[in-house]
């Protein structure tokens, strides 16, 4: 994909050459002398990325680069100065440049500029296609939709170190997803042309997980009449997930020890040294520093796994999820069952919100996958789900001891009370309130209208 960079320099010779620069390295540039005629191409081409001197005819190219970040933050900008004092500095990276070039430069500099601001654009450009593909995809995908401040985060900090070779430890319970953002962390990675592979460490028996890992030669042991190639030598160029690295043997820890320290291995029954460059994302479902702690886990190779830990958030940390998360599957299992099925009652949705979800976003899948099955509508009802959530839900009565309004209160008394219930539980945010209760916020204005 070609790039379209602006560049914002009054002197000609000098706009000139980056321009030539930036078209030999497969961009396609723009020049404008000054601010003016930057605002103008800016609103005319949006190009994607932006080079600007600091001294111009018509004012600093400071002011354009603050104008640029509050208007479209997304734009990478670089600024090009021959005063490059320390404020002007500061101020250059506060308003969101992503480098300085400092003049005089020579044209390495700039192609090297320009590789970092071409690489952050790609990167950027496969998340965005990957997260296109992910809202549309079947399965599991749908979990990286999310509305969660925690799951953002965690998909945040994915996005920053997925093209580095810095080792990456996904966090968190069983179902929370850690395989599908160890994918995400593959996909929008630089070896995303590479091979993605995968165990499940805690799912390989002992006696087997050294070969599958590492591969085996040919008489390594009985029933080895050919040699074979390891995942991590399959993986080569690519990605090898290792889900549940609390559950590895000791004898493979040791040997994954050396692998992260040395980049080669040895084949079961073999003398031979592999080089092999592969990228490692490990998962654990337990606390690897207690593991630690109590002997179960070795010191060295956790120290080596935890360079950059990412929490993944319970779904009970998620319940605002729910929804989005419900339609998603409803989506995708619709499709494979053939199913017209098209949303969830708010009854049904309540009864999802306050389960408290041990098997999380998994079990939330199963609930939804199951309740498709057994609909015979477009709409999923709280009769379609588990029995033991309808009773949980159910077994709230309606006493005085529970609940401020009597027996026989009428309709509008009770939804008086429910709706102030609803703004406590959104801190007063009527917008939010009027989500949780199904309704848009004109109506919920009227309603507190017409209750005062």
């Amino acid at each position: 994909m070609k790039w379209e960079l602006l560049i914002v320099e009054d002197d000609e010779a000098m706009a000139s050459l980056l321009a030539n620069l930036a078209k030999k390295m497969g961009f396609i540039p723009r020049i404008a002398a000054d601010i003016a005629s930057a605002h103008q191409a800016l609103l005319q081409s949006t190009p994607d990325i932006l080079f600007t001197d600091h001294r111009l005819p018509d004012g600093e190219g400071i002011e354009l680069l603050e104008a640029v970040s509050s208007q479209r933050p997304e734009l990478p900008s670089v600024m090009i100065t021959g005063y490059a004092t320390v404020p002007t500095v500061v101020r250059a990276f506060r308003s969101g440049a992503l480098d300085l070039i400092s003049k005089p430069f020579d044209n390495e500099e700039v192609r090297q500029v320009l590789k970092k601001v071409s690489d952050k654009l790609a990167q950027r450009s496969r998340i965005e296609a990957l997260q296109i593909r992910f809202q549309m995809a079947d399965g599991e995908t749908g979990q990286l939709v999310t509305d969660s401040a925690a799951m953002t985060t965690a998909i945040n900090l994915a996005n920053r170190v997925a093209d580095l070779e810095t080792p990456v430890l996904l966090t968190g319970e069983t179902g929370t997803g850690k395989s599908l953002l160890a994918h995400w962390i593959h996909n929008i990675s630089s070896k995303s042309s590479g091979p993605w592979l995968t165990i499940n460490c805690g799912a390989v028996a002992e006696s087997i997980a050294e070969s599958e890992l590492f591969g085996y030669e040919r008489g390594a042991f009985t029933g080895a009449n050919q040699r074979k190639r390891g995942l991590l030598e399959l993986a080569e160029g690519g990605t090898l997930f290792l889900d549940e690295i609390n559950s590895a043997s000791t004898a493979i820890q040791t040997r994954l020890l050396e692998f992260v320290q040395h980049g080669h291995l040895q084949r079961v029954g073999g003398t031979k040294t592999i080089k092999v460059n592969v990228r490692l994302v490990t998962a654990s479902n337990q606390n690897l520093e207690e593991l630690v702690t109590q002997g179960n886990f070795r010191q060295d190779l956790f120290y080596r796994l935890n360079v950059f830990p990412i929490p993944l958030p319970s779904l009970k940390e998620r319940i605002d999820d729910i929804p989005i998360l419900a339609e998603q599957f409803i989506a995708c299992y619709a499709r494979k069952t053939g199913r017209n099925v098209q949303g969830i009652s708010a009854d049904a949705l309540q009864i999802l919100q306050a389960h408290h979800w041990p098997g999380n976003i998994r079990e939330l899948e199963n609930i939804i996958h199951r309740a498709i099955v057994l609909t015979e509508s477009n709409m999923i009802e709280s009769q379609q789900l588990p029995i033991e959530l309808q009773q949980l839900n159910s077994s709230i009565s309606l006493t005085n001891s529970q609940y401020p309004w009597s027996k026989d209160a009428p309709l509008q008394v009770v939804e008086q009370h429910w709706i102030q219930h609803m703004l406590a539980c959104s801190d007063g945010n009527k917008t939010e309130a009027a989500r949780r209760l199904g309704i848009d916020a004109s109506t919920l204005h009227r309603k507190l209208k017409h209750s005062s």
